[in-house]
């Protein structure tokens, strides 16, 4: 089992850093670590790195316990991006035009310089649009480099409310949209769509679930509290011991499961 490719999740939060380790087993996703690793209070503000070394000093001795065949997914503030819906161009493009069309349009959009962005797309053929989700460059390069630093094997980064989408399968209906927060801020996902909140606009899931234009007995809300949802329920082989404060790991579990290891 040692040996197993390992899925990772790591989500850096406000005061510290949550991460879960997965391998494929017999019967499923098995739990191989999970890590709590606390950060100074000036390391991370409103999302954002302010000190990457605090950062590298509590990551560089967890790296050393990671297997050679692993693969790490970095959770990126959802706060920190833009979504926006594009209808399809008149006419059809192969790649690279169409990046190269979005990318234009999505500057554009946003009045920003190209090169300021990153971003990705999505084709809804329904709606005959493109779903993008858009970052500005220097917010993603100081992710990209502590993996560099560290010599991580990154598989993506990916928007923190996104990730909880993998969970979804394990709500129980009529819930169809899961919900996460902390002292800051609500992620929510839906199958369809995700994103973030601040508390001063929803202290409670009901509140959440009107700014949401759900019902409230739609949203499931991550925690260990009667009528809230477990997300490690989502493992069926769960040892070592489960961690204190569980919903906290909730995103990354979701970028654990996640499918493009």
């Amino acid at each position: 089992m040692t040996f197993r490719h390992w899925q990772i999740g790591l989500h850096i939060q406000q005061d510290g850093i949550f991460i879960v380790a997965l391998a494929a087993g017999r019967y499923g996703q098995s739990l191989r670590r999970w890590w709590h690793l606390p950060l100074p209070s000036d390391t991370v503000v409103q999302g954002r790195i302010k000190a990457p070394e605090h950062l590298l000093a509590a990551l560089r001795p967890w790296r050393q316990s990671l297997p050679q065949r692993h693969c790490v997914r970095m959770a990126f503030p959802a706060g920190q991006t833009l979504q926006r819906k594009l209808p399809r161009p008149a006419i059809t493009l192969r790649e690279p035009a169409l990046t190269n069309w979005v990318s234009q349009a999505m500057a554009r959009e946003l009045e920003m310089v190209e090169n300021e962005l990153c971003f990705d797309f999505t084709e809804d053929e329904p709606a005959k649009t493109y779903g993008v989700t858009a970052a500005q460059n220097r917010d993603v390069a100081a992710l990209l480099d502590i993996a560099q630093q560290l010599s991580l094997h990154l598989s993506s980064i990916t928007p923190d409310a996104s990730a909880l989408q993998p969970l979804l399968p394990w709500l129980t209906p009529p819930s169809r949209c899961l919900a996460w927060c902390d002292e800051r801020q609500w992620l929510w996902a839906t199958k369809e769509s995700w994103g973030r909140r601040a508390r001063e606009e929803a202290e409670t899931v009901t509140q959440l679930a009107s700014l949401l234009g759900l019902p409230v007995d739609e949203i499931a809300q991550c925690g260990d509290m009667p009528g809230e949802f477990d997300c490690w329920c989502a493992v069926p082989s769960r040892q070592p011991p489960l961690p204190q404060n569980g919903e906290r790991y909730a995103v990354a579990l979701g970028l654990a499961f996640a499918r493009g290891y």
